[in-house]
């Protein structure tokens, strides 16, 4: 369908629009399965990635220039009766933009992400996701250990090999998105590069993998050989809303300089400081030599590493503490009873959980948080925002959409359900204004 595409919903049923979703096949089939319920469902392609995902389920396509694109969304949801936009991520321009339209006109935003607690979980919130989510200024006081004690989450499905199809679908929706450019010119894409950019920095990063895992081992036999106690950092993708949007660095150059100088400035001279690369990171910064200039300028050359791949599990065993933007694999440290810190917005970041406090005084004292405001957290993030399930993979979407439907239809269950009533109270107060 094009653009004069019309869809008339009556009857009490819900018309969702999907806005560019994970690559590949997922939001095909949560088209079907909508559909399958009554339910009008629309995809919204803005490039030939998306015209290829979808293929011939119902859409509407757009081609218009950006500064087109919210009049045209808002005319498309009050012509087609709109009733929810599910999106994937909330800090893409186009999505920031939908957001912003579609809110006045009563729109439901549904965002989807990466689940808080992968791999083996998707997460769906209403009104925004990681920094976006209610579960930031949540205060843990405020929950009502009494009902979040009567209910029971659903039991967790374990997935594996999502990572190797998550990269392939990937690379199948930017390839189109590239040989497609003709008939979507005037597509403006969120990542940093261009997709032939980022194609070169994956080429690189391929013929460098076997140099880079050398590198890796020595690295950490560097590190065995030191014998120090060990602070690791969590790496950011450099282009990821949790830097640019969600915290106070603009890139992880800035996080990296950061980190280093604080290491320094904690006097912590019987420790180490190790950086775990991000697994999907495309090299745009040359991460290697940027630590080692940074340690080699503060003096701690032989004190500060670099670790580019490998599994994250062998350093945690070493760690003493973990310090990252916001990373999901904090939730390893904290099961661990690592101290951890975290330097951006995250759902996890509250003060019973994480401190807050300098990074230097962090790496000399190394707090940890109560084990069970940790554990009363995750058990409400499954019952509310968490979908056991993978967007890549039959298996894992099979478990998902069934549950994930019901949340976007009814609703699911919501936050204040287990809030106390007098917070829930002044949350609906201040909704109002009153």
């Amino acid at each position: 369908m094009g653009d004069g595409a019309m869809i008339r919903v009556g009857g009490g049923k819900r018309h969702v629009l999907l806005l560019q979703g994970p690559c590949g096949g997922f939001y095909r089939e949560l088209q079907k399965a909508l559909e399958a319920r009554g339910h009008a469902c629309t995809n919204v392609v803005i490039n030939g990635g998306d015209l290829v995902d979808a293929r011939f389920g119902r859409k509407l396509i757009f081609r218009r220039s950006f500064a087109d694109w919210p009049a045209w969304l808002t005319a498309t949801a009050l012509r087609e009766r709109v009733t929810d936009i599910v999106l994937y991520g909330d800090c893409r321009p186009y999505h920031r933009a939908a957001i912003a339209a579609m809110k006045p006109l009563g729109v439901t935003i549904h965002a989807l992400e990466e689940g808080y607690l992968r791999p083996n979980w998707i997460t769906c919130e209403r009104g925004g996701v990681n920094g976006n989510s209610r579960f930031v200024d949540l205060d843990l006081e405020d929950i009502d250990d009494a009902v979040l004690a009567a209910r029971e989450p659903a039991p967790e499905t374990d997935f594996v090999g999502s990572q190797l199809r998550y990269m392939l679908a990937g690379i199948n929706y930017y390839f189109c998105s590239l040989i497609l450019t003709p008939f979507f010119p005037r597509y403006v894409a969120h990542r940093d590069l261009d997709i032939l950019g980022e194609a070169a920095l994956w080429l690189g990063r391929f013929a460098s993998w076997p140099q880079r895992r050398l590198e890796t081992r020595r690295a950490l036999q560097q590190i065995a050989r030191l014998g120090k106690p060990v602070h690791l950092v969590l790496l950011q993708l450099n282009g990821d809303s949790q830097i640019k949007d969600h915290s106070g660095f603009g890139s992880v150059r800035h996080f990296v300089e950061f980190c280093i100088a604080e290491f320094a400035a904690s006097g912590s001279a019987d420790t180490a400081l190790v950086f775990k690369n991000h697994p999907l990171d495309n090299g745009v910064i040359n991460l290697s030599k940027l630590i080692r200039d940074e340690a080699a300028r503060h003096g701690l050359g032989d004190r500060v590493f670099f670790v580019d791949t490998g599994k994250l599990v062998p350093l945690l065993h070493e760690a003493i503490s973990v310090t990252a933007v916001n990373s999901t694999a904090c939730h390893q440290s904290l099961r661990r009873g690592i101290a951890t810190l975290v330097l951006g917005k995250a759902v996890y970041n509250h003060p019973e959980i994480v401190p807050r406090m300098r990074l230097a005084d962090f790496f000399r004292m190394r707090p940890v948080g109560r084990r069970e405001h940790y554990e009363r957290l995750v058990k409400l993030l499954r019952l509310t925002c968490q979908v056991n399930g993978s967007y890549y993979g039959k298996a894992g979407r099979k478990v998902a959409l069934g549950p994930l439907c019901n949340m976007l239809i009814d609703g699911g269950v919501p936050l204040d359900a287990f809030l106390k009533s007098s917070a829930s109270e002044s949350r609906t107060e201040a909704k109002t204004g009153t």
